[in-house]
């Protein structure tokens, strides 16, 4: 059967963008219909819904999100959660993580589209550069994904079109996901079903120009300027904001240096290894 490959993802600091584009070039070079949507730029779904509803089994879904305070985040969530039920169509969640820990997301993931009627084909963690250490010299995740992950994406993404195309693809076992240790799936997976905490920031109102590049860069539209920036209660704590902010006028209520003093702990307390794993039945 040839399969009608559909990738959709939200990527606030790009990595997850980069491992969708991964997916993406590989189908278009092995002649394979691609249908895709950004979450975070290209306004309604309900145009990808439907094709992919249209599609029915023929369809392979790959759904993508980084990983924040150890679940998925909001937007992908929502976006699952909103899918009309399939009858059995395969699909491939996959998250990236930035080395402090890659939590439950990926089983997080797995466990929505199963409940939509998916069959899991496969799924993946990818190791990439922690989204809150723009500003450091040395990143948590540095020169990650790697060339060692982009070929190892790709060998699975033909691996997969191709035993979609000889109706040899194999159903994965949800339990396959939940690969933490079980101390800290039963600290983290509480954290599923609770509202993503979100650090606190102030707009410094007399270095604020009201140029709304923070606006710009929000991938949910959760920031207005009524004159200065507001949060709206779905933002979700990406920090875009404080990224892109030419003239350093959002703080977080926690500093830059404190978060990264955070990360590099969590990364020696936890030690997840490996970075890149591919789960597969």
């Amino acid at each position: 059967m040839e399969p009608n490959v559909f990738i959709t993802w939200c990527s606030p600091a790009g990595s997850t963008r980069q491992v969708a584009d991964m997916i993406r070039t590989t189908c278009e070079t092995m002649g394979v219909s691609v249908h895709t949507f950004d979450m975070g730029k290209d306004g309604s779904p309900d145009g990808f819904i439907d094709r992919l509803a249209r599609a029915g089994d023929r369809a392979l879904l790959f759904v993508g999100s980084p990983v924040y305070k150890d679940v998925a985040i909001p937007p992908v969530t929502r976006f699952l959660e909103s899918l009309p039920q399939s009858s059995g169509a395969f699909a491939v969640p996959f998250v990236t993580w930035g080395q402090a820990c890659s939590g439950v997301a990926l089983w997080q993931l797995g466990r929505l589209l199963v409940a939509k009627g998916y069959r899991l084909a496969a799924g993946a963690k990818v190791l990439a550069v922690h989204s809150m250490m723009w500003q450091s010299d040395n990143p948590a995740g540095k020169g990650h994904p790697d060339r060692d992950t982009v070929d190892l994406m790709k060998k699975t993404v033909r691996d997969l079109i191709e035993a979609r195309r000889t109706s040899g693809l194999r159903e994965l076992a949800l339990e396959a996901l939940d690969y933490q240790p079980e101390h800290l799936a039963r600290e983290m997976k509480p954290k599923i079903d609770q509202p993503l905490m979100v650090m606190p920031r102030t707009v410094r109102t007399d270095l604020c120009t009201q140029c709304a590049m923070c606006a710009d860069a929000c991938p949910v539209s959760a920031i207005v300027l009524n004159p200065f920036p507001e949060f709206l209660p779905h933002c979700f704590g990406c920090m875009n904001c404080v990224r892109e902010c030419p003239e350093n006028a959002i703080e977080p209520a926690v500093s830059l240096a404190q978060v990264e003093t955070m990360i590099r702990q969590r990364v020696e307390t936890i030690r997840e290894t490996p970075g890149t794993r591919v789960f597969l039945p």
